[in-house]
C-alpha cells in the first residue's frame, strides 16, 4: 500500500499541471507574438518588433523568421512564400515592375517568382502592384508608413534556423555564445565574423580577410560563382556589378569617397558608358587614359577603344547613369571603373566606411547601406555628424525632384514623411493638405485631423500636430520671418488660381489657432483670415461644420470664405471660385 501511495504521489505534478490549465515539457507550443492585437510596442516583448496598426509585426524591412524572430538579414535562399502585410504602408521608389490590373494573390506570385523581390506594394483599387528589390530598411527616406491610404505593404518572411555546433554561419543566435567560432560574434540576431573577418566556405570557419581567397576576376560559370554580395559572372568572370566599386576589403559597393579613390580599375569588355563626358581625348594608349583618369579627381570610370586610340572619361559610374549604359554590346570598348579603399567603421570613424549592419553606424541618422555607414540626408564633414532635412527646401538643395521624403521635427521629436513640390513657384514646397481624385473622405473628426489621414502620393491631410511642428521656424530661428503658405487651385473650368501669404503659423493651442497671415500676392482672392480656431463636426461649438462646410478656421459667426475640406465636392470653393477640381496647401521657409 505504502509503495502505491508514493507511486500515486510520484504522479501528482502532471495532474496538478493539467487541472490549473498549465503546460510543461515539449508538448507545450511556444507563445508567439507575431500578428497578435497590441496597444503598445511593449506588449510586442521581442527585438525588432513594433506595435504596427495595433497588431505586432517586426519592423519594417525587418524578415519575420520560421524561429519567430526578426532579421534583417535573410539568404535568397531562405526566402518563404509567406509575407508580413502592413497597412496603408508602401515604398516609393526601387521598382523593378509595376503591373496593373492584378489580384493580391497575383501580385503575390509576381513576387515569388522574381527571385530579386523581397517587397511588393498592392492597391485593390486598379489592381495597382508595385514590386520591390529592397526593403524599408534599405531605404529608409523612401519608405510612407501608414499614410499611404489604400496601399498595403508587403515583405517576404525568413526561413530561419538556429545556429548549432556544426552549422552557424548567418544562422540565428541570442547572444555571442550561439555562435562558436572563436572570431564570430552575433550582429543582428545573425551568427556573422567580426569586422576585420571574413566565412571562408570551404573551410566553414571565419579567417582574416586578406587570407580568404579573392573572388574577384576569377573564371565563373553563373553568377552562383561569385558568391559576393553585387557581384556577378560578368562575361564569364566574377567582377563587381557595374557600377559598383571593387574594394580593398574583398567588397563591391555603390559608394566611394574621392579620398578613398585607388590606382587599380575593373574593366568590363564590349561595354560603355554614352554620356557624362569630362574628356574624350583620341590617339591615346590604355595606360595613358588610365592616367588621365587617375589625375582628374571627378573621373569615376572611362571607355577606351584600341582603335584610334579612343579615351572617353566620365564623372558617373553605370550604376549612376542606367540608361546610358550599354553592357556587353559596344563591340572594340571596354569600360574601366576606380576601385576603392575600404576601412571599417569605428565609433569615432565612421562616414562612408565599411559595415556589416547599422549597429556599426554609431550616428542616429546613418545606417549600413551597400554595405557602408552613410547618412540619411547629408554628412556635415567639419563636425563629423550626419546633417537632417528640417524642410523639403533641404532635400531641393541636393538636386531632389517632386516627391516623397523625410524631413526631421525639431527637438528630437521624430522623423515625418511628407510630400515636397520640387517646381511650382521656385519648388521647395512641403504639401500638407491635396485634393484632386476625391478617394479620400475629409469629413473626418478631431482626432484624424490632428494626426493627418490619407495618401501622400493621392488626397490626404498631414495633421495639424505636424504642420504646428513643421511652422516653428520662426521660433526656431531657422527662419526668423516664418513661413510661407500657398494655395493652388483648380476650377471646374480647368483654369489655375493661386493665393500665397506671409508669416503662417499655428499657435500651440488646444485649437490649432491659425496666425494672422499677411501680405497676400495671386488672383485666387484674399479669403484667408488669421486668428481663427479649427473645428471638425465633433469639436463643432459652434455649428460651423455642415454636411456641405468641411472641417476649417471659423470665428463664432462661422463666417468663411474658404471650403477647401468640404464633404461634398460640389461645394469645395474658395470664395466665389468653384466647384473645384484640385486644391493643394503647402508651406516653406520664408528667407529675407
Amino acid at each position: 500500500m505504502l509503495r502505491f501511495f508514493i507511486f500515486l504521489l510520484s504522479l501528482a505534478p502532471f495532474v496538478f499541471t493539467k487541472a490549473t490549465g498549465s503546460c510543461q515539457g515539449t508538448e507545450c507550443p511556444p507563445k508567439t507574438w507575431h500578428n497578435v492585437g497590441c496597444s503598445t510596442d511593449d506588449d510586442c516583448d521581442a527585438p525588432y518588433v513594433t506595435c504596427y496598426k495595433r497588431v505586432c509585426r517586426c519592423e519594417p524591412g525587418y524578415f519575420y523568421t520560421t524561429h519567430d524572430t526578426c532579421t534583417n538579414t535573410c539568404r535568397p535562399d531562405d526566402m518563404q512564400d509567406s509575407f508580413t502585410d502592413y497597412p496603408d504602408s508602401a515604398l516609393r521608389a526601387n521598382l523593378i515592375g509595376s503591373p496593373d490590373g492584378l489580384t493580391v494573390e497575383a501580385c503575390k506570385d509576381r513576387c515569388l517568382t522574381d527571385k530579386r523581390c523581397l517587397t511588393f506594394d498592392f492597391k485593390a483599387s486598379g489592381g495597382l502592384c508595385r514590386l520591390h528589390d529592397v526593403t524599408a530598411h534599405q531605404s529608409p527616406s523612401n519608405w510612407s508608413p501608414k499614410t499611404s491610404k489604400g496601399w498595403t505593404h508587403y515583405q517576404k518572411s525568413c526561413k530561419s534556423t538556429f545556429a548549432s555546433n556544426d552549422t552557424w554561419y548567418n544562422l540565428l543566435c541570442d547572444s555571442r555564445v550561439d555562435c562558436p567560432d572563436t572570431n564570430s560574434d552575433c550582429l543582428s540576431g545573425r551568427c556573422l565574423c567580426r569586422p576585420g573577418f571574413k566565412f571562408n566556405e570551404a573551410e566553414k570557419k571565419c579567417v582574416v580577410a586578406s587570407e580568404l581567397k579573392k573572388w574577384h576576376n576569377t573564371s565563373c560559370s553563373t553568377d552562383d560563382d561569385c558568391d559576393v554580395h553585387h557581384a556577378e559572372c560578368y562575361k564569364r568572370v566574377c567582377r563587381c556589378e557595374p557600377g559598383y566599386f571593387y574594394t580593398t576589403q574583398d567588397t563591391c559597393t555603390d559608394t566611394c569617397s574621392p579620398d578613398d579613390m585607388q590606382d587599380s580599375f575593373t574593366d568590363y569588355p564590349d561595354s560603355a558608358l554614352r554620356a557624362n563626358l569630362i574628356g574624350s581625348p583620341d590617339g591615346l594608349t590604355v595606360e595613358a587614359c588610365k592616367d588621365r583618369c587617375l589625375t582628374d579627381k571627378r573621373c569615376l570610370t572611362f571607355d577606351f577603344k584600341a582603335s584610334g586610340g579612343q579615351c572617353r572619361l566620365h564623372d558617373v559610374t553605370a550604376h549612376d547613369s542606367p540608361s546610358n549604359w550599354y553592357p556587353k554590346t559596344s563591340k572594340g570598348w571596354t569600360h574601366y571603373q576606380k576601385s576603392c579603399k575600404s576601412t571599417f567603421a569605428t565609433h569615432h570613424t565612421w562616414h562612408n566606411l565599411v559595415c556589416h549592419n547599422k549597429i556599426d553606424c554609431p550616428d542616429p541618422y546613418s545606417d549600413c547601406l551597400s554595405g557602408r555607414c552613410v547618412c540619411h540626408f547629408a554628412f556635415n564633414e567639419t563636425e563629423k555628424k550626419c546633417r537632417v532635412a528640417r524642410s523639403c527646401e533641404d532635400w531641393q538643395a541636393t538636386g531632389a525632384k517632386s516627391g516623397v521624403y523625410t524631413v526631421e521635427l525639431a527637438d528630437n521629436k521624430g522623423a515625418l514623411t511628407v510630400w515636397c513640390d520640387m517646381d511650382t513657384a521656385g519648388g521647395g514646397w512641403l504639401v500638407f493638405q491635396r485634393r484632386r481624385d476625391f478617394t479620400v473622405d475629409f469629413n473626418r473628426n478631431w482626432t484624424e485631423y490632428v494626426n493627418g489621414f490619407g495618401d501622400i502620393s493621392g488626397d490626404f491631410w498631414l495633421g495639424l500636430h505636424a504642420i504646428y511642428e513643421l511652422s516653428r521656424f520662426r521660433e526656431l530661428s531657422w527662419s526668423p520671418n516664418g513661413m510661407l503658405l500657398r494655395v493652388d487651385l483648380v476650377a471646374e473650368s480647368g483654369r489655375r488660381y493661386w493665393a500665397q501669404y506671409r508669416s503662417f503659423f499655428l499657435e500651440e493651442s488646444d485649437y490649432y489657432a491659425i496666425s494672422d497671415v499677411w501680405r497676400y500676392s495671386g488672383d485666387a482672392g484674399d479669403w484667408l483670415d488669421g486668428g481663427k480656431i479649427f473645428h471638425t463636426y465633433d469639436r463643432n461649438d459652434y455649428g460651423c461644420v455642415t454636411s456641405t462646410k468641411g472641417p476649417w478656421w471659423y470665428l463664432n459667426d462661422c463666417v468663411s470664405h474658404v471650403n477647401l475640406n468640404s464633404p461634398d465636392r460640389r461645394f469645395m470653393t474658395w470664395a466665389k471660385i468653384g466647384p473645384l477640381t484640385f486644391s493643394e496647401m503647402k508651406i516653406k521657409p520664408e528667407w529675407y
